[in-house]
């Protein structure tokens, strides 16, 4: 290499190398920084992530505590035909608007039941009477609820008052889930939701639904924060909902028990919090995962924890790859300032891209159901004097059917539809979200009930047309409950709660139709 020998020279040489020190720290800085603002996004990321499953998950067990607390109470007041087939009938209405539920029953101190349960494309109902004689009866109905079959059973041995559902209730002054068990009927792992009805302090019946652990599965798979990441449910040591992949690990054993994944099966237990709720770095051996551990509500009775956990080099990686590219822009001074933007909008892309994923729905692109929570909330507390909302739940009818016979792909088309029909006939101003299923939400200011009542029939008549335009066979169409705030009612939460309420009640009633919540219908007469 020649000297250089002129203070020209050398002056040269003295500028770029502090040029390129200089680029050396800058790019050393900016990298430490990009990777500092990737791991502080991905808490921000984990953490909306953990609420939105845990609320989803409270969203999807919500309905069988409403069904379990709704019966307890008719039951109570004497308002169910517990004769047969007066309560399978009752209990068949009870499973056909409530896809999370496969099974609802009633069992009494004396031994009797009476259980209806999905049974493939239909249903199956077992009733044990224990008068003078104890006879045990099986019928199997199609999906209508028409009696099919009839059996009856002389070797069963099924006692109820022996189940933990029943023993917990009876307890119990409320309602109360189960820990995992193995459902008698269908031999697989779940959950029951139970309430004791009582009559001048004696035990009259316990009321019970049972949801099946698989169903969380769908709340576990594809974590919008990374591809890599992974979510999973505990009850102490135990994993009650883990990823589709882990599902093979989940058996029941020849003698009915059940041996779910535990926590040191898939390495959870150093996930062990001082401090729940908050996303921490764990060393992992090969590197450290971005870990959240976090409760479900006390007053949801459910002794469970979320865990999330994500390799941090999935947010970093991109952070590494800049600092790389940065290093070698600084041969070319010439090519500081693209190679600063390209830092730049490679940095700031991920964090975006985490932002819109923790708040959008991706298939429908409407608001998902944390942000639609943070939203109207947001919108009550802003609302002038004498101005109202109103809460237009939508639930699709037939939509199972659609899925089970066309496939899911159909059922993604459905549901794409509806958002494009809710987006086309409401206001920009308007908050429409999904929260889930085949379940939307649309969220309007209004001058009054009859402009709410008017707006909310219209979305149902181009929803139902829409579905019957491009599914002509599958026959779909859309239910909604309705609840509108006045001075007295202005939380979000609890007009949600009405709206749900009513739209069950229409599912229930009057399929394809409007359902007013109570309140509403109180304050026209």
């Amino acid at each position: 290499m020649q000297r250089l020998r002129s203070p020209r020279r050398k002056h040269v040489a003295i500028a770029v190398v502090l040029l390129v020190i200089v680029q050396l720290f800058a790019v050393l800085v900016s990298g430490f920084g990009a990777r500092a603002s990737s791991v502080s996004g991905a808490r921000d990321a984990i953490q909306r992530e953990g609420n939105t499953v845990v609320e989803s998950i409270l969203r999807h067990l919500d309905p069988a505590e409403q069904s379990v607390d709704v019966t307890a109470r008719l039951l109570t007041d004497s308002l169910i035909d517990t004769t047969s087939p007066g309560l399978e009938q009752y209990l068949f209405t009870q499973l056909a608007v409530m896809p999370q539920m496969t099974g609802a029953f009633i069992g009494y101190p004396d031994g009797s039941f009476v259980f209806v349960s999905l049974d493939g494309d239909g249903f199956q109902s077992k009733r044990i009477e224990t008068g003078l004689e104890r006879t045990v009866e099986i019928r199997t109905y199609d999906r209508d609820f028409t009696l099919t079959s009839v059996e009856e059973v002389f070797d069963d041995v099924y006692n109820p008052t022996e189940r933990p559902w029943f023993e917990d209730a009876a307890a119990a002054d409320e309602l109360i889930w189960t820990d995992p068990y193995v459902f008698f009927s269908s031999r697989q792992p779940g959950v029951t939701a139970s309430r004791a009805v009582r009559a001048d302090g004696e035990l009259v019946a316990v009321v019970g639904v049972d949801v099946e652990l698989s169903g969380l599965t769908n709340f576990l798979d594809n974590l919008a924060v990374a591809k890599s990441g992974e979510a999973f449910v505990t009850s102490a040591d135990h994993v009650v909902g883990a990823p589709s992949a882990y599902i093979e690990r989940t058996m029941v054993d020849a003698d009915g028990d059940i041996h779910l994944l535990t926590t040191e099966d898939l390495g959870l237990g150093v996930f062990a919090s001082d401090q729940p709720g908050e996303v921490e770095r764990v060393d992992t051996g090969d590197g450290h995962d971005l870990v959240l551990a976090l409760d479900f509500p006390d007053d949801q009775r459910l002794e469970w924890v979320m865990i999330i956990r994500a390799p941090e080099s999935a947010f970093t990686a991109i952070a590494s790859r800049q600092q790389t590219t940065a290093l070698l822009i600084t041969i070319g001074g010439a090519l500081l300032v693209f190679g600063a933007i390209f830092v730049l909008f490679r940095t700031t892309r991920p964090l975006n891209d985490l932002q819109t994923a923790a708040t959008t729905d991706p298939l429908t692109g409407l608001a998902n159901r944390r942000y639609l929570y943070d939203s109207g909330a947001q919108l009550c507390d802003h609302l002038d004097e004498g101005n109202r909302i109103s809460v237009l739940t939508i639930d699709l009818d037939r939509f199972k059917s659609l899925n089970d016979v066309d496939g899911h792909h159909a059922g993604d088309g459905a549901l794409r539809a509806v958002g494009e029909e809710l987006r086309a006939n409401t206001r920009p101003g308007d908050l429409l979200g999904r929260p889930g299923g085949d379940e939307f939400v649309v969220v309007q200011n209004v001058d009054s009930i009859e402009t709410a009542i008017d707006r909310a029939n219209h979305l149902l008549t181009v929803v139902t047309q829409r579905l019957r335009s491009e599914f002509p066979e599958a026959q779909l169409g859309a239910t909604g409950g309705l609840t509108v705030s006045d001075e007295q009612l202005r939380d979000f939460t609890m007009l949600l709660r009405e709206s749900d309420t009513a739209l069950i009640t229409g599912k229930g009633e009057s399929k394809g139709m409007l359902q007013l919540s109570e309140r509403l219908v109180q304050s026209a007469i």
